[in-house]
């Protein structure tokens, strides 16, 4: 177990149906004004990795995923982007929705805890300010009237998995909507934190908790004196042209939202927004997410709109390693660097997976190689994550 004192030199040191069915419906020029400079052999490259992966796996009728029977969805689909040197190449399949509308790049998702990344990007940010301290006690940054019983946890526990904190609330209604933050408020959920307990010393062994992001960004909030909410326009979206990104679909926004697809492959609920959102409440699209992808490659420029260097310092800190996991991977905050097993012809890909009741998604970015991509794709238990990282280590 990584000790507290050497969790802090590392935060401060960095200031990282078938195939028929399911058809390619292929569209690989670049977003930009600009062409590759080789052409046509590094977007015919591109496309073959991508549809090489992608079309065999979607074609699949049924598969066991995470303990569970998963079966296709008639109405699967599915969107990948990719990033190669700024290169922008998009690739829908299948439908967007039951109607039978086709994904495009502006089609929006529900992306789950790729929302983490941002959450974390933004405690990145106030560390290097110096608003937060990532070993101090998490009550310092509480918000007024609440007082955790545990006074030893820290903001840094809370991202990088090792607070002990259960994936969810543990006193939540039993039904998705009334889960809301409609009906378990804020409020609710600050007391359900204050009042938690953890079972074993700090820092905790990793276990994955929504809860735990969700409290960080409170913490954050108060730190700043900012919503977070307020933060992540300001300091992320803004900055990088991502419009389409939001909490919140305006109306026009809602009717290119996707329709999403249970493990059994019927029609998923759309996804509530939660008192811990901060956790994975976002929507977005392939061509804001690949933006995001960029800007977490260190590109100075995206979408024509220059990148700050205290924006690609703080994604940076977010991505840097904080601590090994059993698998041979590396934990950071909310990102995960994946090793490739120790295999040394692979680049680590640094990546966060996704997943609402109704979607399956990742953003990944291979630095080695200039690449990122996101994929999105219309069914819960699809597990993209594995071929997100398969497509960045094929790439040329």
């Amino acid at each position: 177990m990584h000790c507290i004192a050497s969790r802090f030199a590392l935060i401060v040191a960095v200031a990282v149906l078938a195939a028929a069915k399911v058809a390619a419906q292929q569209a690989p020029s670049a977003a930009g004004p600009h062409l590759p400079p080789n052409g046509g052999d590094e977007v015919a490259a591109v496309n073959r990795v991508v549809d090489g992966i992608m079309q065999p796996y979607l074609a699949q009728e049924q598969r066991r995923a995470g303990g569970h029977l998963w079966r296709r969805s008639a109405d699967l689909g599915a969107i990948v982007a990719v990033s190669l040197h700024g290169h922008r190449y998009f690739f829908p399949y299948g439908k967007a929705t039951d109607a039978g509308a086709p994904f495009t790049r502006g089609t929006q998702v529900e992306i789950g805890s790729c929302t983490k990344t941002f959450t974390t990007t933004l405690f990145a940010l106030a560390i290097n300010r110096k608003q937060i301290v990532p070993d101090a006690s998490a009550q310092k940054y509480m918000p007024e009237g609440y007082t955790l019983r545990t006074q030893q946890l820290t903001p840094l526990e809370l991202a990088d998995f090792t607070s002990g904190m259960p994936d969810d609330p543990t006193n939540l209604p039993r039904g998705l909507e009334q889960r809301s933050i409609e009906h378990y408020t804020v409020k609710d959920f600050l007391t359900w934190a204050s009042n938690y307990e953890p079972t074993t010393r700090l820092p905790a062994p990793y276990r994955y908790s929504n809860a735990g992001i969700g409290l960080l960004s409170y913490l954050v909030a108060t730190a700043t004196g900012k919503t977070w909410e307020d933060q992540a326009n300001s300091e992320i979206l803004q900055p990088l042209g991502m419009a389409d990104t939001t909490l919140r679909p305006m109306p026009e926004q809602q009717k290119r939202l996707a329709q999403g697809h249970n493990r059994a492959g019927r029609d998923a609920p759309r996804w509530p927004v939660y008192a811990w959102y901060a956790a994975g409440g976002l929507r977005s699209t392939a061509q804001d997410m690949i933006s995001f992808g960029e800007a977490n490659l260190g590109h100075q420029e995206v979408n024509g709109k220059p990148v700050s260097a205290e924006l690609i310092a703080a994604m940076q800190l977010a991505q840097k390693p904080i601590f090994t996991m059993p698998n041979g991977n590396k934990q950071a905050m909310a990102w995960v660097n994946n090793m490739g097993g120790g295999n040394p012809k692979f680049h680590p890909v640094i990546l966060k997976n996704g997943g609402t009741s109704g979607f399956g998604t990742v953003i990944a970015i291979n630095p080695t190689k200039d690449a990122a991509i996101f994929i999105g794709m219309n069914q819960v238990g699809a597990n993209p994550a594995v071929k997100g990282v398969q497509i960045l280590r094929q790439l040329p």
